[in-house]
Parts: C-alpha cells; structure tokens; sequence
C-alpha cells in the first residue's frame, strides 16, 4: 500500500499581500484554537496546524488524497473574518505534498522571513505545534513533520551565518525609531507586554533610554514585563493620554482587534507638541490609526516601513543563502525517504529479502560442519524457520494494509521496519 496521506499547505504572506490586505486574515489566540478544533471536528482532515503571525496566515492539513480542503478553509475564514475572503481568493498560495514540507522547513528556518534568518518565527512554529498537541490535531504524521522541521531549522542556523546580527521585527522597529530619537536618555512609552513588545523592550533598554513606561490592558502583565527588564513603570491603558503628550517615543505591539491611538482621542493631544512624537507600530491589525500620520506633531511608521531594514539584511546575509538552502533540500529528501518507508509491499519485500539473505549468510558459515544431505536440511530448515519468524509481521502488516484507519497502517509499518529492518543492520555493522 502506498501512503494515501495527502499533506497540503494554504496561506497568505507578505509576499503578495500588504499589510491593510493581511489584517483581516491575522487570527487571535483564541481564534487559531477555533480553527484547530474546527479541522479536529473535520472527519475527513485527520491533522492540522495553524501558523499565524503578523507576515503570515498558513494552515497545514494532512487528509486522504481525493479530499478537497479549500471549501473547509473558505468557510473557516468566512466564520472568523468575512472580510478576509476576497483577500483570500485574490492571494492565497497552496504548496502540496514534498513543497508543502520544503516550504514549512523555509519558513522555521527563517528563510522566507522578512527579516532574513530571523529567530522568532521558529518559536512561533513551536507554539503552533504545541497548541495543535493541545487540541489533538498532531498525530502521526505531524508529529514527524514538525520535529524534521525543528531539526532544519537548528542545522540552518547552527551550520550558517544566516542569523548572525539577524533582527527580528521587534529589533527592526527599534533601529528604525534610533534613526528618530536621540534613544539614550529619551522617554518611551511601550503599549503592550506580549513577545514582540518584550524583544523590542529589551534592545531599547540596551540602548541607554531614559525613562521606559509600560501599558498593558491589564496592570499585572505590565509589571510582569517591567520585572523582567529589571526597569519601566507599569500602568494600564487608562494612562496611555497623559503619559502620551510627554513621549519622546511610542511603540506599539498589542494584540487589539481595534486601534489603541485613535485619531478622534489623539490628534488634538499631538498637535499640541512643540516636538513631534515618533510612534512605531508593529503590530497587525494595527495598533494607530494610520490618519495620525496627518498631524504635524507626529511620525509614524508601521511594519512596512521596515522594509529598508529588510533590503539591507537580504543584501548582508545573501551569501549564506544557498548553504542555507542546501541543508534544507538535504532535510527534505531525509523526510522524503521515511515516506518512502512506509510503503507496506515494499517493508514486506524488504523484510523477507533481507532476513533470506541472512539466513543464507548464516548456512554459508556454519554449513561446512555437515555433510552434503545434511546441509541441505540445513538450508531448508534455515529457509522454513524465516518464513514462521516473519509470517506473523507480514500478515500484521496486510492486514493493517486493509484497514480503513490510516495511523495504524502507517505505525505499523514504521515499528516493524525499526524492530526487524534497522534493528538487523545494526547488528551486521
């Protein structure tokens, strides 16, 4: 039997899309898990796995061969955000099979990053992972594929210079707002306490600032951060207009559905500046609203325009791109061969060629103790006792060949190669 797992990938990226065509498919927490539960309830997708990040909305499927998916994501997305369905129809890629695995090895190793070589989007794989262990979505073959894909992206980054002085978004963002501010000595304001907000508080705090407030929707994920950084004073979005008139810097990395700077509550309060205001905002959907860009006391800038910082670290790290690529495609035939493995007819050849072998390999050295009738008693009990040792593998195997539950044809042909095939060749080496 061959394996009739079908391994297919959706996704949208800042690749074809901008960021306003992104943000209705950027999907909450709770949102991935609805999506996670959603395939769990899918009788005809057995596993699942949903990236999402601010470049990148991507789920990963593995059903049977004839199943066709992209009606299930449709009407995913239409439940989530039916805004993000004509994006979805306009720019929406699909990678299938071995692409669809070259591609999830691309992207944990941070080689289709914007910030070439970055580190954070493996975290981001991993929490993905984990949150599809959680919901029950990661079986047999997932569970493969993402430790595979784990161990690219530690020889892509280990083996290659491609994340060295590599920045992520966070570390982007505050190179960006230097070129502003004067950073030592100045007084920023961070709204939010997530992982983007912590990264970019930590390089600014190595940047000498001067006073670092902290907002965060709720008091304690606040404080929680200005622990961490060992500095910063905590508050809650309630302070975020007094403490605003007095920034010298505010970067933005929340997790609102909604904008936080709203041109309606703010534009008075900046317009008043006698020293303009340099607000960043890297989160996605976006944190200002983009109309502050309008008022003579503010500077804004947003994801894209980091894209000077994205050219210049693509031009740095370009030589290590075929390295890079090259442990990649060596990942991806490794991956491809234990496919291979699970083929049962030929697990079922490979088991009865290689034990006959052994068995005549065995008669060849003890056979020169017997005489010629004996001998060939010899080769024939050899011969006979091969065929009982393996008949009840081979028969396990066809039967599970038969069997309608995927997992058990594929876990039994994996157990018995390992047990008998790998196990046997240890022994010869």
């Amino acid at each position: 039997m061959m394996c009739r797992m079908r391994l297919i990938c959706y996704g949208i990226s800042f690749h074809e899309t901008t960021l306003s065509e992104r943000e209705p498919m950027v999907f909450t927490a709770s949102q991935q898990r609805h999506i996670l539960r959603a395939i769990h309830r899918e009788p005809q997708i057995h596993e699942g796995l949903a990236l999402c990040t601010c470049n990148r909305t991507e789920l990963y499927l593995y059903t049977e061969a004839a199943v066709d998916t992209e009606a299930f994501v449709r009407r995913l997305i239409a439940e989530l955000n039916p805004k993000g369905l004509d994006v979805w129809r306009h720019h929406h890629y699909i990678y299938e099979g071995i692409a669809a695995v070259e591609h999830l090895f691309r992207v944990a190793a941070g080689l289709d990053s914007q910030m070439l070589g970055e580190n954070q989007i493996l975290r981001q794989v991993k929490d993905a992972y984990s949150a599809s262990i959680e919901e029950g979505t990661s079986r047999f073959f997932l569970h493969r594929l993402l430790h595979c894909t784990f161990r690219a992206a530690k020889s892509v980054r280990t083996r290659t210079d491609i994340n060295t002085g590599a920045v992520s978004i966070s570390a982007a963002a505050v190179e960006l707002a230097a070129e502003q501010v004067h950073l030592p000595g100045a007084t920023v304001i961070l709204v939010g306490a997530g992982e983007n907000a912590a990264l970019a508080a930590t390089h600014l705090v190595k940047r000498g600032i001067g006073q670092l407030q902290v907002i965060s929707r709720t008091l304690d994920s606040a404080a929680e951060l200005c622990a961490r950084l060992k500095t910063g004073r905590p508050h809650t979005l309630e302070a975020l207009p007094e403490l605003a008139g007095r920034a010298d810097l505010i970067l933005c990395s929340t997790a609102s559905e909604k904008p936080v700077l709203t041109a309606a509550d703010y534009a008075y309060l900046f317009s008043q500046r006698t020293e303009p205001v340099v607000i960043v905002d890297i989160a996605v959907p976006r944190d200002v609203d983009p109309e502050l860009a309008q008022i003579d006391g503010v500077r804004l800038f947003n994801i894209e325009d980091l894209d000077r910082q994205v050219q210049t670290n693509l031009q740095r790290r370009g030589a290590q791109i075929p390295e890079a690529e090259r442990l990649i495609a060596d990942h991806v035939q490794r991956y491809h061969q234990w496919l291979d493995s699970l083929n049962i007819k030929d697990v079922v050849s490979e088991l009865v060629r290689t034990y006959r072998a052994l068995a005549r390999s065995e008669v060849q050295r003890y056979g020169g103790q017997f005489d010629p009738a004996q001998r060939e008693v010899l080769e024939r009990f050899a011969v006979s006792l091969v065929k009982k040792v393996l008949h009840g593998p081979i028969c396990y195997l066809k039967q599970s060949a038969q069997d309608e539950r995927v997992w058990d044809q594929l876990q039994a042909a994996e157990l018995i190669r390992k047990m008998l095939l790998e196990t046997e060749r240890k022994g010869r080496s």
